[in-house]
């Protein structure tokens, strides 16, 4: 072979070895132009569904503090902020981009963060539907009917649990495979928990050596207070709501 054709072949080689990481660099800025900064997810934000993909979190910081996590963030900032009052709820919604930033604007792209005020909360609810604050208290009120003595403790119980009324729960799997939400499932996982120590007790009333309880009534307060107890720590302040679920758009 002429020297001439083995250079040129050589050079030939060396200039396809040189071009597949040129072209790899090229395709690697590209892309990388291409993507868009994306916002970071808020980190102490859990999703309110735990088995499907959603666009509603929930937290316990404040809705000011959540609105500053995403406007100092580097990457994508908003476009405008805007107040929110919408009865208890106060926060902000948070606009990233050009338009009127409303639910009707399909191509709005947004973030709502809404924190609930307690005392309004609770002073709404005294005032139309008091029934709704005792949810958490109708297992404990029934045991209280039994005993005068619970009676008053009910009462100073319930003032200091009310709030639970005006939480946030998340949906989580019950027993049966199906999705409720952890208020619902945590008051009937202690209303079975009453019917199995009142089972109990029953059953060893049949025995000739049966012991009294001690108090059917206080055991049954006791574990009702366990219950508050938990929904205390399974209920949510603030409300963080995407225009469409993280994970869908560009942004998120």
């Amino acid at each position: 072979m002429p020297i001439l054709l083995v250079l040129l072949s050589q050079t030939t080689r060396a200039m396809k070895k040189l071009l597949i990481p040129i072209i790899l660099l090229a395709l690697s800025a590209f892309y990388s132009k291409a993507q868009p900064a994306r916002v970071e997810p808020f980190a102490d934000a859990v999703p309110y569904s735990m088995k499907s993909a959603s666009n509603v979190y929930f937290t316990n910081q404040d809705a000011g503090s959540v609105k500053v996590f995403f406007e100092e963030q580097t990457g994508t900032r908003p476009v405008k902020i805007i107040r929110i009052e919408d009865g208890y709820y106060h926060g902000f919604r948070i606009c990233y981009s050009d338009t009127n930033c409303s639910d009707h604007d399909k191509v709005s792209a947004w973030i709502q963060v809404l924190t609930i005020n307690t005392e309004e909360c609770i002073e709404k609810f005294e005032q139309t539907s008091p029934e709704f604050l005792m949810i958490p208290f109708l297992g404990m009120k029934e045991t209280a009917r039994k005993n005068r003595q619970l009676q008053d403790d009910f009462n100073k119980i319930y003032d200091q649990y009310k709030y639970l009324a005006c939480r946030l729960y998340r949906l989580s799997e019950g027993s049966d495979g199906m999705e409720s939400d952890e208020l619902s499932l945590v008051l009937q996982k202690y209303s079975e928990r009453v019917n199995n120590q009142t089972d109990q007790m029953l059953a060893s009333g049949d025995n000739s050596t049966f012991v009294k309880p001690r108090n059917a009534s206080s055991d049954h307060q006791n574990l009702w207070i366990q219950c508050l107890e938990e929904l205390a720590l399974v209920g949510y302040t603030t409300l963080i709501e995407y225009s469409d679920p993280p994970g869908s758009g560009s942004l998120w």
